[in-house]
């Protein structure tokens, strides 16, 4: 294997290399044997993904800046990749093996579905970071360690793996797993230091035990020197901060309702096709007149010509001429304007009837 850094810049003379191209060129030297590489990207998408040294036994390193979505998504065994500055949606989607280190903050849906390897983030991440997290007891659990907070909506539907939410410099931060974080949570267990707040009922919160503490012990001091805050090691250490997210065993959930009865009496009264405001049952017409009316026809004598069009055209036969003087009956006319379109003399005009709120 060939053990040279391949340094790729995506974007030259203000060209920039597409994904699929920067992507098959990574491929290219995979093949070719190489296994480093220190990518200058402008966006390009899954990045360190689904890539495998053609060896057995060789590992793949990836060095990112300025990278797209979806770093390591899908990335794979022996892969690590290191970001040097904050990343998009989707890091480690579908993580399978994979050591990814983001020295920054992460954009939405982190660790989206991972199922394998460990996940560094010295920073935040956002809405729905730690979703659909997986374990296949085949392989070791994947873990999802975040320095600061996630976003709300975080490990919806989580079914296995390990998070450790460190919550360092989260000061004002009402809770650092920001709001509805656990729904529908039936794995895997989340680690949490500091205030947090709004989650999931199916969820049980628990003190630590002496092997989580051993856990966090050993993992802690690996992910800090991953990210390069090791100075940190001894504050984060002080177990009396540090809460234990686990799902309720199943005997203790809250009973499920039927679709009918979810329907029936928690969401609208009367079942999906109820109406939100009850009806009196009594038909009215479709156009308002009198004082319900939109708009008010005015009639405008300056140019008039007596041609009767607007007087043969209303369809309510609303408009009524005396003395070749025009005029409309209130409890007739609708608002619907077409005096004033047929007229060839301009002489009708609508005013809004809309009286104004002080």
């Amino acid at each position: 294997m060939n053990k040279e850094t391949v340094k790729i810049k995506t974007l030259i003379d203000n060209k920039r290399m597409s994904t699929q191209e920067l992507l098959q060129l990574i491929t290219s030297k995979i093949n070719d044997g190489y296994t480093d590489f220190d990518i200058e990207a402008c966006g390009q998408h899954n990045i360190g993904g689904s890539s495998w040294a053609k060896e057995n036994g060789e590992e793949l390193n990836f060095k990112i800046t300025n990278p797209g979505q979806r770093v390591g998504a899908m990335a794979l065994k022996g892969t690590k990749i290191y970001v040097e500055g904050s990343a998009p949606a989707d890091v480690g989607w579908l993580n399978s093996g994979a050591q990814i280190t983001v020295n920054g903050d992460c954009g939405d849906t982190a660790s989206h579905c991972a199922a394998g390897g460990k996940i560094y983030v010295s920073g935040r991440v956002g809405t729905r970071s730690g979703a659909l997290m997986k374990h296949d007891p085949k392989f070791e659990p994947p873990e999802f360690w975040v320095l600061k907070n996630t976003g709300s909506f975080s490990f919806e539907f989580m079914g296995g793996g390990i998070a450790v939410i460190c919550g360092f410099d989260c000061g004002g931060i009402d809770s650092v797993l920001g709001n509805r974080s656990c729904v529908g949570m039936v794995g895997g267990t989340i680690y949490v230091r500091g205030t947090f707040s709004g989650v999931a009922s199916c969820v049980e919160i628990k003190s630590l035990n002496e092997e989580d503490i051993n856990f966090l012990r050993n993992g802690l001091l690996e992910f800090l020197i991953a990210i390069n805050k090791s100075g940190l090691y001894d504050s984060l250490t002080d177990f009396s901060q540090w809460k234990k997210i686990e799902p309720l065993p199943a005997g203790t959930k809250e009973k499920k309702i039927s679709v009918s009865e979810f329907r029936q009496t928690k969401w609208i009264e009367g079942g999906i096709f109820g109406d939100f405001i009850q009806d009196d049952f009594k038909v009215y017409p479709l156009p308002a007149t009198g004082d319900g009316r939109v708009r008010i026809p005015e009639w405008n004598k300056t140019d008039c010509v007596n041609c009767g069009i607007c007087l043969n055209n209303c369809p309510e036969n609303a408009i009524m001429e005396t003395d070749k003087i025009y005029s409309t009956d209130n409890n007739k006319c609708i608002g619907c304007g077409i005096c004033e379109a047929v007229c060839p003399k301009l002489c009708w005009a609508l005013k809004s009837n809309r009286k104004e709120i002080s």
